[in-house]
């Protein structure tokens, strides 16, 4: 027969109805939990069966609060996993009912698959394209079907797939579809490698041993036909499925009709029609009228042809008005019988009529049909383009592989460069705190020997003793302690008595004011550039005053030291403060420091 499955009739509903139907929402737990057990390729069709057995599938808002439902819990619980097996169960079911075209279907469908084989679920991708291909095989596009469906063959060979439940159905299809691209060879073998993976439900094992009866029928093998046939019976019986062995053994009545076993053709033939008439599958009606006047007109039971050629223009307007096949049998069915008759007006009538469906019917089949030459070059089309996008793929990826490779290198370094110029300005700092710590102990150091030289400098003092004609000078007010001592070379401005004591008294002094100085240069070796630099040359008398008060004398020990009187450290100090433009000795230790 034609169609071996009888297909439920569906009656539309509105939403408010659909609405009523939803009273089982203690089922989405039992539903949830038996998803979550169970393999992931038998997800899909575990949530088939429930929606099939609650009749959600008729109800599309009930579908998809069903599907909202799992998919929640999916991701309260984090089951990636499953949440991609039902969001292609949702997928599935929303473009069927949307009617969506056929060009959004595959985008949509190839969208998941990309996706699903980003995320390197295979399983999941391999049943994608099982739900594209069923789409397009819906939708009458037989040729785009098989392409995705052998592509789809390949890989789950490729990633290991072969025990997937998809596969099963897969190459179930593959055979279903060939059988009506009428390759009946190719559609037995793959008939036969869909049984032999022992996956899969029963409905698909019997709609495989039924198509590969039907296909050694078409190549006239007939004691192979009847074999599958009666497994398939038995197969259908077995599981309590009466209607589909009623099915399989409509199939069987042509085989036996070649075989000439007429009354057990007949008998099944009538079987199936009453069961086609009840399920509205006219399709299948037609096929039988056919068969059964072919069979009566061999048992030359002309007014039995008549009674069924009437019941057989009494379902005409039922049948749709593009099946041609059905139209072709009955105006075939009715020339034969005329030609029975030898009414060759209603014969010629009859053929005429035939061979106009004929004609569209042949018309119709060869837009679904294509020979084995143009269906390989077709696949292997299909092939290279996926191939393509999986290069692409790989080579975007390397592209974004490398270019993230660089950032990577490129931020290391830049890190890297960070961190060596911290660790350097660490060790710097280190090594300026040493060398400062360093520089601090020696400053230290020769400010002990600043001190110890001008300590020396004022035991020395201490024991100069001024001539006496000097010493009797004190009355008169100018006293060897009035004026500050000069080195040889300074300007004296003093009594011409006391010239030759002064020169004599700088002499001795000059090599130790020289060390002297040289130690405080070390200290601070700046000290006498910055004075010249704000206030112009001084003289060495105002340079020592100045080296003394930086060292934190105050008058009388600069006064010892200088062997002079402390007021003339105070005079000194006031000419100092006059030629600086300062006022008090606090400006002064900020204008030295």
């Amino acid at each position: 027969m034609i169609n071996c499955v009888p297909a439920t009739p569906q009656t539309p509903v509105s939403s408010a109805t659909s609405a009523r139907l939803i009273q089982h929402p203690g089922d989405y737990d039992s539903l949830y939990s038996a998803c979550k057990q169970a393999a992931p390729d038998n997800v899909h069709r575990i949530c088939s069966d429930f929606f099939r057995s609650h009749g959600i599938r008729k109800f599309p808002e009930e579908m998809v609060q069903f599907c909202k439902q799992l998919k929640d819990r999916c991701q309260k619980e984090n089951n990636q996993s499953l949440l991609r097996r039902m969001v292609l169960v949702e997928k599935s079911a929303q473009l069927k009912y949307q009617h969506a075209s056929p060009e959004d279907a595959d985008k949509e469908f190839e969208a998941l698959y990309n996706d699903y084989i980003k995320e390197l679920d295979h399983s999941a991708a391999l049943e994608t394209l099982f739900e594209l291909a069923q789409y397009q095989h819906r939708t009458s596009r037989n040729i785009q079907a098989i392409k995705v469906l052998f592509f789809a063959e390949k890989i789950a060979i490729k990633y290991g797939l072969q025990q997937d439940i998809s596969f099963q159905a897969i190459l179930h299809k593959i055979g279903y579809i060939l059988w009506e691209l009428d390759k009946p060879q190719r559609s037995i073998d793959y008939f036969k490698r869909s049984l032999a993976t022992g996956k899969g439900i029963t409905m698909d094992s019997l709609v495989s041993l039924n198509g590969i009866g039907i296909n050694y029928q078409k190549m006239d093998s007939l004691a192979e036909s009847v074999r599958y046939f009666d497994e398939a019976s038995a197969t259908a019986l077995a599981s309590g499925n009466t209607d589909f062995n009623t099915v399989v053994q409509g199939s069987s009545a042509v085989t036996l009709y070649k075989m000439g076993r007429y009354a057990e053709a007949y008998h099944n033939l009538m079987k199936e029609k009453e069961l086609s008439f009840r399920e509205n599958l006219w399709g299948n009606a037609s096929e039988d009228f056919y068969w059964l006047v072919k069979i009566e007109l061999q048992r030359n039971r002309l007014a039995a042809c008549k009674a069924l050629l009437d019941s057989f223009n009494a379902i005409t307007p039922a049948i749709r008005s593009d099946d041609y096949a059905s139209f072709k049998k009955k105006h075939e069915a009715a020339y034969l019988y005329y030609e029975k008759l030898q009414d060759h007006k209603n014969a010629l009538a009859s053929y005429k009529a035939f061979v106009r469906y004929d004609s569209l019917f042949q018309d119709h089949g060869n837009k679904n049909k294509i020979s084995e030459l143009e269906l390989d070059a077709a696949v292997r089309v299909y092939e290279d383009e996926m191939a393509s996008k999986e290069r692409a793929k790989k080579t975007r990826a390397a592209v974004e592989l490398v270019i993230v490779t660089v950032i990577t290198t490129f931020i290391g370094l830049i890190i890297y460069l960070l961190y060596r110029k911290i660790k350097r300005i660490e060790i710097d700092k280190t090594n300026t705190e040493k060398i400062n710590l360093q520089r601090e102990a020696e400053i230290q150091a020769l400010k002990v020997q600043l001190l110890s030289q001008l300590e020396t400098i004022r035991n020395e003092n201490s024991n100069f003793q001024a001539p006496l004609a000097l010493k009797t000078n004190a009355g008169s007010g100018n006293s060897l302690y009035d004026e500050i001592p000069v080195l040889p070379g300074e300007e004296l401005d003093r009594e011409p008595e006391s010239l030759l004591f002064l020169k004599e008294f700088n002499l001795a002094q000059k090599e130790q004011w020289n060390e002297f100085k040289n130690s405080f240069n070390k200290v601070y070796p700046a000290f006498e550039k910055s004075i010249v630099q704000r206030i112009g040359p001084v003289s060495g008398a105002e340079l020592r005053l100045m080296m003394l008060h930086k060292l934190g004398l105050n008058n009388k020990e600069i006064a010892h030291t200088l062997l002079i009187s402390p007021d003339s450290v105070k005079k000194a100090k006031y000419r100092l403060y006059k030629k600086i433009g300062i006022n008090s000795a606090e400006e002064l230790d900020e204008f030295l420091a």
